[in-house]
């Protein structure tokens, strides 16, 4: 599997994690972290898309 397409799914996987996460009312910090941590990989799949395009 290309190294994008398994960064797309581990984004959603993540994204799903940290929406279930809100959903039981787990403790801000674990949000927080969960969050931090989707936020790396989306911009690391921006890092991607953006040596791809130019």
């Amino acid at each position: 599997m290309k190294t994008r397409e398994t960064l797309e799914l581990q984004i959603e996987k993540l994204r799903s994690k940290m929406y279930h996460a809100l959903e039981k009312g787990e403790h801000y910090d674990q949000v927080v972290a969960i969050s931090k941590e989707l936020d790396r990989l989306l911009n690391k799949l921006e890092d991607i898309h953006n040596k791809t395009n130019t």
